[in-house]
């Protein structure tokens, strides 16, 4: 199985090298590099950081086009046979990659597959003797075949540049008959989740999220009619 690594980068430097160089060194499966820019100009020398880990894409964006048209934007440019979204601000364990593709290649009814980082409860399933985390809606670290896309399409970009994209792919997944999950075992941790409750970046993050609900609220009025495939652009 082709995997790329879908890594978006806007600024926070110490983040992207501390946690996505880890993430790189522990994937423990080879996979290509795909990284786009959003803008990065408080910090650009996250851009050099980048180049030096020799990306199969690097897509320098003047400004944030948002996280959904940035994601759907690499596959295009670089289709594989899956693709996982990675933060920068993630710790990843050991063999995390090696570990989501032998869950996906193990259960063909996988939809969104995640590592859990909020430690939760869930109920938990025995499937093709693969133990899982069973949730409807899959955050953070998210692993995704072609075939799932081929039967729900891209990522929707109703959402601005931050907000309920995951929330609406997860939900898709589901009504269309998949299995969304978290790998039982594996852990990250989130080490920039909100980065001060009164910096820019959670201000953007509530205020993003705050007017994608109306929207996320009408599409899955649509989704719930049978309506959840997305065209590719």
């Amino acid at each position: 199985m082709k995997v790329n690594i879908l890594l978006l980068t806007i600024d926070r430097l110490d983040h992207t090298k501390n946690y996505v160089g880890q993430a790189l060194k522990n994937a423990g499966y080879p996979f290509e590099l795909c990284c786009t820019d959003n803008g990065s100009k408080i910090e650009p020398e996250v851009i050099d950081l980048v180049r030096g880990w020799n990306p199969s894409l690097h897509i320098l964006n003047d400004k944030n086009v948002g996280t959904t048209q940035a994601l759907n934007e690499m596959i295009r440019q670089r289709p594989a046979d899956a693709y996982v979204f990675i933060g920068n601000d993630i710790q990843m364990p050991q063999d995390w990659l090696k570990t989501l593709v032998s869950y996906a290649e193990a259960i063909p009814e996988s939809g969104v597959v995640g590592i859990d980082w909020r430690g939760l409860q869930y109920d938990k399933s025995i499937v093709n003797g693969k133990v899982v985390k069973n949730t409807t809606n899959v955050f953070g670290t998210m692993f995704v075949t072609q075939a799932v896309r081929d039967k729900i399409g891209e990522f929707c970009e109703d959402y601005g540049p931050y907000g309920l994209w995951d929330s609406d792919y997860s939900i898709r997944c589901t009504i269309a008959g998949l299995l969304n999950y978290y790998v039982d075992g594996l852990m990250t941790t989130h080490q920039g989740h909100d980065v001060g409750h009164d910096s820019e970046y959670r201000k953007m993050k509530d205020a993003s999220l705050a007017a994608a609900a109306p929207k996320f609220n009408e599409n899955r009025k649509k989704y719930d009619r049978g309506e959840y495939f997305i065209k590719y652009k």
